[in-house]
C-alpha cells in the first residue's frame, strides 16, 4: 500500500448553474459536508464530476479554484482523462501546481489500444511530469481493459501510485492485488462490490456513494478494512447495497446524485449538455430503489 493513498475518497459531483457555468458556492458546501462526515479523500472531476463535458480550460479553471479549497484538509485526486497524452500532460501539470495529491487517467478511449499502446499512453504522461497516477481499469468506459501483464508493465514505471479496478470483476481485483507493488495502493472502483473488495485487500474506495451518504461509506471501509468486523460491516453493506446497484446499473447515476444532494439541501447543482435532468418517474424510481432517506 502506497501510505499517502487509502480509505474513502467520494467522487464529487461538479454542481453547474442552469446556464452550464461552474456554481463554486455549492460545490464548496457541498465538499465542506463531506469533509465534516469523515471521507479521507476528495475525487474531483471523475466521471461522476461530468469531467468529459468540460473543455480543458474549463478543467484547469475549476481545479484552481476547488484544490486549494480541500488541499489541505483532506488527499485530493483529480481525474485527467484525455484521448491525446499532451492534453493529460497539460491537465495534471496544473494539478501538481494547485496542490493536488494524485491525477486519475484513463487508458485513451474510443480508439481501443493495443496494451502497448496503453503502456506507452501512461510512460509518455510520466516521462513528461513527475506526479503520482491512479491506472484507472475501466473497460465500460475506455472500451479498452487494462491486461495483466500490463499491469506489471505499469508497476514498473515509478509514479504508478494507485490503481482503480473499475471492472466489476473480484477475479481481475484479486490478479491486481496480488501482483501489485508495496508501493502502489489498489482501490475499489465498483460501488456494488465495496464489502467483497475491502475484504479482499482492496486498501481504497473510490466511491459515488459517498457523495450523499459518507458516514455509511467510511463506517462500511473501516468497519472491513481496518477493524476487520465483517459482521457489522456486512449490516451497513446491506443497508446500502440497494442504492450502490442503482448507481451501478441506473443509465443516469450522476443525475440521480444530484436529485438526492438537492433533496438533502446539499447543492448537487445541475447537470450539462448532453445530460437532461430526471423525470418525475425517474425521480420517483430514485427514491423507491435508493432509500434516500435511511442513508447518511
Amino acid at each position: 500500500m502506497n501510505p499517502n493513498f487509502k480509505g474513502v475518497y467520494a467522487v464529487a459531483v461538479t454542481p453547474f448553474k442552469e446556464d452550464g457555468s461552474f456554481d463554486f458556492e455549492a460545490a464548496k458546501k457541498h465538499l465542506d459536508w463531506l469533509i465534516e462526515n469523515g471521507v479521507h479523500g476528495i475525487c474531483v472531476l471523475g466521471a461522476t464530476g461530468e469531467y468529459q463535458s468540460v473543455t480543458n480550460e474549463e478543467h484547469k479553471a475549476y481545479v484552481k479554484e476547488i484544490v486549494p479549497y480541500i488541499c489541505d484538509r483532506v488527499s485530493v485526486i483529480v481525474g485527467a482523462s484525455r484521448e491525446r497524452p499532451e492534453e493529460v500532460v497539460e491537465l495534471v501539470e496544473n494539478i501538481k501546481v494547485c496542490g493536488g495529491h494524485a491525477a486519475m487517467v484513463l487508458p485513451p478511449f474510443y480508439c481501443h489500444p493495443s496494451q502497448d499502446e496503453v503502456v506507452a499512453h501512461y510512460k509518455y504522461i510520466m516521462d513528461h511530469v513527475d506526479f503520482p497516477v491512479v491506472a484507472y481499469n475501466n473497460p465500460g468506459s475506455a472500451g479498452i481493459e487494462i491486461e495483466q501483464d500490463t499491469f506489471k508493465e505499469l508497476f514498473k514505471l515509478s509514479n504508478t501510485a494507485i490503481v482503480k479496478e473499475s471492472s466489476g470483476s473480484m477475479q481481475k481485483l484479486t490478479e491486481v492485488l496480488i501482483d501489485a507493488p508495496e508501493s502502489v495502493s489498489v482501490f475499489c472502483g465498483c460501488d456494488n462490490l465495496a464489502f467483497e473488495s475491502f475484504a479482499d485487500g482492496a486498501v481504497g474506495w473510490i466511491s459515488m456513494l459517498a457523495n450523499v451518504a459518507p458516514r455509511d461509506c467510511v463506517d462500511l471501509f473501516e468497519s472491513v478494512y481496518d477493524r476487520k468486523d465483517l459482521t457489522h460491516g456486512f449490516e451497513v453493506y446491506k443497508k446500502i447495497l440497494p442504492a450502490l446497484n442503482v448507481l451501478e446499473s441506473f443509465p443516469k447515476p450522476v443525475q440521480a446524485l444530484k436529485y438526492a444532494l438537492k433533496s438533502k439541501d446539499l447543492g448537487g447543482g445541475y447537470v450539462r449538455r448532453p445530460r437532461l435532468e430526471l423525470s418525475e418517474d425517474e425521480k420517483a424510481f430514485v427514491d423507491a430503489q435508493m432509500h434516500l432517506e435511511s442513508l447518511k
